[in-house]
């Protein structure tokens, strides 16, 4: 009889925002505003409900912790009851947060087999990652076989995004509070991606919004020219630069796929509104054994 194998995932991955198998477990993260207000991410505050928060009062800017570990115990206990003997879980980048190590240091304490994954990544590569595992265990393959593609899936990825505005990455950490003060003030509108690691990189500066986003076009469409990729633009509720991107890719390449769905509240938390990022897995790179 096969081993039951689960896939678990944090909230930063926006599953909740895809049609997903409802069997992968969402460790989900809070949001907090101020000292006394915490939403379970997702099923208590949702993207929109969020990014209409944020839009209307621009100062009151939320904090995110991961999910507590008291709630992985019972989560990894509760897979337990139900049979499952192994669990792959994939988390956000070590660089953005400690959930990766906290979850090691918890999986030492369970009878379960458990082995914790860094995506490298956020939003939907992190969630294309544990789509393919489940897909994967679902076809009857080995958690070290699984963990092979979802790190050919972590190395072979790329995203650019631009931000409306500075301060959220300043006040949750993710840009000094020089680099934010001078960007602001320069009406700065950078080009931003993440290293080999996962850690939020500047690549250039730029003056306007408009042109912000016609650069984080640009690079992706010389980054993906003539090869097989899976498209994705990733939005902190910005219709509009979605309708933009969509149609300017079809433009040169009718046939791609583009997914397209939101920044989850937790993520949103360090763009602020109306970010977007444009992105691509390279779909030649990931080998299947």
């Amino acid at each position: 009889m096969a081993t039951k194998k689960a896939v678990l995932v944090c909230s930063n991955a926006g599953l909740d925002y895809l049609d997903y198998p409802k069997d992968i477990t969402i460790l989900r993260s809070v949001i907090h505003f101020g000292t006394d207000e915490t939403f379970d991410d997702y099923v208590e505050m949702d993207a929109k409900t969020f990014y209409e928060r944020i839009a209307k009062d621009p100062n009151d800017v939320p904090k995110t912790s991961y999910v507590s570990i008291g709630r992985m115990q019972e989560i990894f206990e509760d897979l337990e009851n139900k049979g499952y003997e192994e669990a792959l879980v994939i988390t956000i980048a070590k660089p953005l947060s400690g959930l990766n190590d906290a979850l090691v240091n918890q999986a030492k304490n369970q009878k379960m087999k458990i082995t914790v994954v860094d995506s490298k990544t956020i939003a939907y590569a992190e969630a294309f990652q544990a789509l393919e595992a489940y897909r994967l265990f679902q076809e009857g393959y080995s958690v070290e076989d699984v963990v092979k593609v979802v790190n050919q899936i972590a190395n072979n990825n790329k995203w650019y995004f631009a931000v409306d505005t500075l301060k959220y990455l300043v006040k949750n950490g993710r840009l000094t509070k020089l680099q934010g003060t001078l960007g602001t003030l320069l009406k700065i509108k950078p080009l931003l991606s993440f290293d080999e690691n996962g850690k939020v990189i500047t690549l250039e500066k730029i003056k306007t919004t408009p042109k912000a986003l016609r650069r984080v076009l640009d690079k992706y469409l010389e980054d993906t020219k003539d090869k097989n990729v899976l498209t994705y633009i990733s939005h902190a509720h910005n219709d509009e630069a979605v309708e933009y991107f969509k149609s300017e890719i079809k433009k040169v390449y009718p046939e791609r796929e583009i997914i397209s769905s939101y920044l989850t509240p937790v993520v949103g938390a360090h763009t602020g509104p109306k970010a977007i990022g444009l992105g691509y897995i390279n779909l030649d790179e990931i080998k299947y054994s």
